[in-house]
């Protein structure tokens, strides 16, 4: 009778919480990798979006200074690390031309 039920628990039970608990956690990585993917694909929006607002406003001033020039390289560098280019870096490449202001103390 002992054999029977250690039989029982090697063959039956135990796959079926090992399977269980594998089931588990592929649901949870599934779901914390669609999570990643949201956030990365958020930021690169944001970033997309204040580009493209910096963009506007630095062609319309007709100029920028050197620290919105650095914060604009550094944001297009994580934009592009993020997978972003296409029409950003076009204008990247316009916004870069825009005349750096000369600040007088």
């Amino acid at each position: 009778m002992e054999v029977n039920i250690l039989h029982i628990i090697l063959n039956y039970f135990i796959p079926l919480i090992l399977g269980s608990i594998l089931g588990f956690l592929s649901t949870k990585l599934k779901s914390r990798k669609k999570k990643d993917i949201a956030i990365e694909e958020g930021v690169q929006a944001l970033l997309r979006n204040e580009l493209i607002r910096r963009y506007r406003e630095y062609k319309t001033k007709g100029e920028m200074t050197i620290l919105d020039r650095e914060n604009i390289e550094a944001m297009f560098k994580q934009y592009k690390n993020l997978g972003g280019n296409g029409t950003v870096k076009e204008l990247m490449g316009e916004l870069l031309d825009v005349p750096t202001k000369v600040i007088r103390s």
